[in-house]
């Protein structure tokens, strides 16, 4: 069996060295979980890299455990048995299942922020491309009439108003012109 801290015993209160199993944001803010969490993050990059060499990845595991293991807090994994409310040990297979899955979460959450910036990206330019089309065809729309044009830019929404004198300018724009305007001819 494993054993929390060096020496220790099940029925104990643990550390906050100590890495907590299980769910909740009691086990999530805990001490010894932060910490947890910031050595898997260091080995996410060597994880990534294993790709699906199962034997890679079961080595990076191997590595985790390990670096805990040697921690100078005398660190363990524990977790709080739901029937007798007293604290125990947890075997070495649900340690290692516990950073796996943390190596799982950390490689999703990294995941999901690159699609949003990603996706943030992409509609970042097209609201640039919109603004430039648009700018062109102010442009053509002043060369062609001696109206004014007035642009207001709200610096919250990031969206660009058009403000005419006339509402008719508009119609005065045939396709071909706007197609040349858009350089789609």
């Amino acid at each position: 069996t494993y054993v929390s801290t060096k020496g220790q015993t099940d029925n104990f209160i643990p550390s906050s060295c100590d890495i907590i199993c299980g769910k909740g944001k009691d086990c999530y803010d805990h001490i010894g979980n932060k910490w947890f969490r910031h050595i898997v993050s260091l080995y996410i990059d060597e994880y990534l890299a294993a790709g699906e060499n199962k034997f890679k990845k079961i080595k990076v595991v191997s590595d985790i455990f390990n670096k805990v293991q040697e921690s100078e807090n005398n660190t363990g994994f524990v977790s709080k048995d739901r029937r007798s409310g007293e604290w125990r040990a947890v075997s070495v297979t649900r340690a290692r299942e516990k950073i796996g899955h943390e190596l799982r979460i950390i490689v999703s959450r990294r995941e999901k922020k690159a699609e949003k910036s990603k996706k943030l990206y992409h509609e970042a330019q097209k609201f640039r491309r919109l603004y430039v089309i648009q700018q062109a065809i102010f442009v053509e729309l002043k060369a062609k009439s001696d109206m004014e044009i007035a642009l207001v830019q709200d610096e919250e929404m990031d969206e660009v108003q058009c403000t005419m004198m006339e509402d008719n300018v508009i119609k005065e724009i045939d396709d071909t012109d706007l197609m040349y305007m858009l350089g789609l001819d």
